[in-house]
């Protein structure tokens, strides 16, 4: 038998920072839903990504489809303000630490459900199709399963592009679709290439830093 020697004590095992809870979305849908609402705008998505010890919660939202043009990055800041004070009044919703993100769905929106079809009334659109065709024109009208859209056929260079014929495209006939940007469009103030973000780092949900995209 062996005796301990006299002072020496075991190491402590290190410990393991405990992994933060997983977020259920459809809460975080629910507290934030109303609050964007009251702003005028349209919750588009929410989502929790990132590596668990610095997660981030990304919620989009949108104008809504009575109003034209861009979504400014004041209303972006405003309403990312307000969600994380939401957040601060009811911490259990995202328990731990999480970077909010809050930003629209850019310039150069995909296009994959009607709405969508319809906020992009007026814009420039790329359309690919089942048969393999590729479509560029204006997109006119939108209801829930089909789409008008005016092909913008371009010219010799340093001419304009001239329009042709509308052309009806069905959405179940649509493999991917997306907005174009350009340099002047109908209606909006501004357009970037990117989202307009607001986005926040925090421990507890309180704002540490406002950074503009």
């Amino acid at each position: 038998m062996m005796a301990a020697r006299s002072g020496q004590k075991q190491a402590p095992l290190p410990r393991r920072n405990p992994q933060p809870a997983a977020v259920d979305t459809g809460s975080v849908e629910a507290l934030f839903a109303p609050l964007v609402a009251e702003a005028g705008l349209f919750l588009e998505q929410v989502r929790v990504h990132g590596p668990a010890a610095l997660r981030t919660l990304s919620v989009i939202v949108d104008l809504p489809e009575d109003r034209t043009g861009s979504l400014g990055l004041d209303e972006v800041a405003e309403l990312a303000r307000r969600l994380s004070d939401a957040l601060d009044e009811d911490p259990d919703v995202v328990p731990g630490p999480v970077n909010l993100e809050v930003s629209s769905p850019g310039a150069e929106r995909k296009l994959t459900e009607p709405r969508h079809w319809r906020r992009s009334r007026g814009r420039l659109v790329t359309v690919v199709t089942t048969s393999g065709a590729t479509l560029l024109g204006r997109l006119t009208e939108a209801d829930e399963t089909e789409a008008t859209i005016v092909p913008r056929h371009e010219g010799p260079k340093g001419t304009k592009p001239k329009d042709g014929e509308p052309v009806w495209v069905l959405y179940d006939t649509v493999t991917s679709a997306r907005v174009q940007v350009e340099f002047t469009s109908p209606g909006d103030e501004h357009e970037t290439d990117e989202h307009d973000t607001d986005q926040y780092d925090t421990d507890q949900h309180d704002t540490v830093e406002d950074e503009e995209a």
